[in-house]
C-alpha cells in the first residue's frame, strides 16, 4: 500500500508495522533503518514509534 506523503499525518506516531506498509517494505527493513538512523524514531518500552514528519522526510529524500 504505497501512500503519498500528503496522506501522512505529521503529528501522528506510527508503529513499525504501519511504517512498513506505508513504505512497502518489511518490518525488519524499517527496524534496520531505525538502527542505522536512516529513519528517526522513538523507542517506548520495547517498541519503536516514528513521527509522520520523519516518514515524510525519509520518503522525500
Amino acid at each position: 500500500m504505497a501512500v503519498s506523503p500528503k496522506q501522512i499525518d505529521e503529528n501522528k506516531l506510527y508503529n513499525v508495522l504501519e511504517v512498513s506498509e506505508i513504505l512497502n517494505v518489511t518490518e525488519q527493513t524499517v527496524r534496520k533503518h531505525l538502527r542505522y538512523q536512516l529513519l528517526k524514531g522513538k523507542k517506548i518500552g520495547k517498541r519503536w514509534y516514528i513521527e509522520g514528519k520523519e516518514i515524510k522526510k525519509f520518503i522525500e529524500g
